[in-house]
C-alpha cells in the first residue's frame, strides 16, 4: 500500500506530516471553499471525501503535484496521460 507524504507545519521545532492513500482514488480535484481552495480526494467505493486544506489558495501545479506522487507509487508505469477529442464533464464510478 502507498501514501503520500503531506508536509505541516512544525510544532514546537518538530516536524508534522499527514499521509494520504494512494491506492484506489477516484478523483483529485481543486475546489474553493469558502474563499479557500482546497483539494479533495476521493476514493473508488467510498463516498468519504479527503479535504487538504492550506493556509492559503493552492494552485492548479498543487493538485497536478499530488497526482504526479499517486501515478508513481501506482508502480513503475505510474499514471498514462490519455488526450481525448473533447473535455470530459464528470466521471462516474459505479
Amino acid at each position: 500500500m502507498g501514501y503520500v507524504k503531506l508536509s505541516k507545519a512544525a510544532i514546537a521545532g518538530v516536524p508534522q506530516f499527514d499521509v494520504l492513500l494512494a491506492e484506489g482514488v477516484a478523483m483529485v480535484k481543486k475546489v474553493t471553499n469558502v474563499g479557500i481552495d482546497e483539494i479533495h480526494v476521493s476514493y473508488v467505493g467510498d463516498t468519504r471525501v479527503n479535504k487538504i486544506v492550506g493556509s492559503a489558495d493552492f494552485t492548479d501545479a498543487d493538485v497536478q503535484a499530488i497526482v504526479n506522487a499517486i501515478g508513481l507509487i501506482g508502480g513503475g508505469s505510474g499514471m498514462i496521460d490519455v488526450m481525448l477529442s473533447q473535455v470530459i464533464l464528470s466521471l462516474t464510478i459505479a
